[in-house]
């Protein structure tokens, strides 16, 4: 091989080699920039699943309270962010509460199952009792004056019954098939609101398979269903569907003469004011006609509940309003909630 050859071919080896080198340094220095992107995302990573596990309220500041409109303070926007992280839908719970604990509601959807399908064990489960001079199961209307839960079996009370009837109020006369399942709906709608807002309810019937007495209705008013205890409900609301053929929604009205335990001098006015409230709000949310108050002072559950209480008669199941009772539980439940928030508001 000639020199001049040798040279070229020397020349290119060592070009060869030196694009060799070059190459192997790019690609470890390649390796390690992955290495380290890859190290940088484990850890970024690792901090959210950290943050999420512990997730970090700051504390609310007054640029960060806002005003839901009337007069009530709304979520901040960093628990509104929390919630948001965490997959919770309401932050609201509490709003409507002052001081320590939730305020007690009891909803009472009206009726329940047939007397004539109870067992004499499941009635006396319920509360009823047997009346052998009667002949039929039922409960007494009145407590004795100034007690609660002693029942007055016709006389120390005040009576108040309709006309001609003794104190005695027979379970069948109750009886109902429609409209169980409407107020069972209309009180669920209005738990499930109730509870977003921050209040605690108790329910005196879930199912159509129970038909509580009046006796143990009211006892949810109190902890624990202990009647010897005084009662923790701030408001008692019953919901019913009237009947007759009529048109529109409307609450029935107490009298003045209550003698039962527990209740103040304004039990009365606190009570037809919680009705009233409700029905306006039940009345815009659902275009049934807001009717005049129904006067029936006399009902067992005036004569025994030991707190304001209001007694709803939602639309009539036997005409048109039927229709609209049946689509519309979800609008009456937030309607009767509203109410009752705006009621213990102001009082």
């Amino acid at each position: 091989m000639s020199d001049k050859r040798l040279k070229v071919c020397l020349r290119g080896a060592a070009v060869f080699l030196a694009v060799s080198i070059v190459f192997c340094i790019a690609v470890i220095c390649g390796v390690n920039i992955q290495k380290s992107n890859m190290e940088k995302q484990r850890l970024d990573t690792e901090t959210k699943l950290a943050e999420m596990q512990m997730p970090t309220f700051a504390p609310q500041s007054t640029e960060e309270v806002k005003s839901d409109g009337d007069g009530a303070t709304g979520e901040s926007n960093a628990v509104k962010t929390a919630a948001d992280a965490l997959g919770i839908d309401d932050v609201t719970a509490g709003k409507s509460q002052s001081g320590a604990g939730k305020k007690v509601i009891v909803l009472d959807a009206g009726h329940g199952k047939s007397s004539s399908e109870m067992t004499s064990d499941e009635k006396i489960a319920e509360g009823y009792e047997y009346n052998e001079s009667k002949g039929n199961w039922g409960e007494w209307r009145h407590y004795k004056n100034g007690t609660f839960g002693e029942n007055c079996h016709g006389s120390g009370c005040t009576g108040l019954s309709p006309e001609n009837a003794s104190c005695w109020y027979s379970m069948g006369n109750a009886d109902r098939d429609t409209e169980p399942q409407i107020n069972l709906d209309n009180a669920l709608a209005t738990q499930k609101y109730l509870e977003q807002m921050g209040y605690e309810v108790r329910m005196t019937r879930t199912s159509n398979e129970q038909n509580p007495s009046m006796d143990k209705r009211v006892s949810y008013c109190f902890p624990n269903n202990d009647t010897t205890s005084n009662p923790d409900a701030a408001a008692y609301v019953c919901i019913h569907s009237n009947a007759g053929g009529g048109r529109g929604t409307s609450y029935i009205a107490l009298g003045t003469d209550y003698e039962q335990k527990f209740i103040g001098s304004d039990f009365v006015e606190k009570s037809n004011e919680m009705g009233n409230i409700i029905n306006q709000k039940v009345a815009a949310a659902t275009g049934l006609s807001q009717n005049s108050p129904i006067n029936t002072p006399y009902l067992i559950l005036f004569n025994k509940c030991p707190v304001p209480i209001a007694y709803m008669e939602i639309g009539f199941y036997d005409s048109s309003d039927l229709s609209i009772l049946q689509s519309s539980s979800d609008e009456i439940g937030k309607a009767i909630a509203e109410g009752v928030d705006e009621y213990l508001k102001n009082n």
